[in-house]
């Protein structure tokens, strides 16, 4: 995937935004309810994209792989779906969409392992 590093970077920068600004909403609120969300947001959304992106920019040849694109999407669609899931959960006790979340970014870390082993080496 050409640029991985950079596009796993700015989306991650962009989750960093959200979760910032999630923060101190909450913080200036008095209402710390939805910290769990606000932890994932910088977790999975801002932390865990970009050490990617800095992976793919550590071992370019790791980021040629097909496997890497895939790896892309499927960790963007897993933070999408993860991040709304865990505010659904507690606000209103509906599991669906953050169990698909999960598995979606489960899924991403283990195609990202896949790839670092087969190019560990280059």
């Amino acid at each position: 995937m050409r640029n991985a590093d950079r596009h796993f970077i700015t989306i991650a920068a962009v989750y960093a935004m959200l979760g910032m600004t999630f923060g101190i909403a909450m913080g200036m609120k008095g209402n710390f309810t939805y910290a769990d969300v606000h932890a994932h947001i910088n977790l999975v959304g801002w932390v865990t994209l970009a050490l990617f992106g800095l992976v793919y920019r550590a071992y370019p040849k790791m980021a040629e792989s097909r496997l890497t694109a895939i790896h892309f999407w499927v960790a963007n669609l897993g933070a999408l779906t993860f991040i709304p899931g865990i505010f659904l959960v507690i606000h209103r006790g509906i599991m669906g969409l953050v169990v698909v979340g999960a598995l979606l970014t489960l899924t991403s870390m283990v195609i990202f392992l896949v790839n670092l082993l087969q190019h560990r080496a280059a």
